[in-house]
């Protein structure tokens, strides 16, 4: 993740949008983010209580990342 992302989200202060960052980063890296963050709004619109940092990770098993 790239410095100043990091400073400004270390300010913001939620830990769970940093961990989504880094997870998006790391999604890029195998160029799926746009069928992972596909599948994971799918899976929030699909069951209204699940977080979206726990929908990204499932998102995140079902391809493989």
């Amino acid at each position: 993740m790239l410095k100043f992302k990091e400073d400004f989200l270390d300010k913001v202060g939620s830990k769970e949008i940093k961990e989504i960052a880094q997870l998006l980063d790391k999604v890029e890296k195998f160029g799926l983010t746009v069928e992972v963050v596909y599948y994971a709004l799918r899976t929030i619109k699909e069951n209204k209580c699940i977080t979206p940092l726990l929908a990204l990770q499932i998102a995140m098993e079902d391809w493989d990342v």
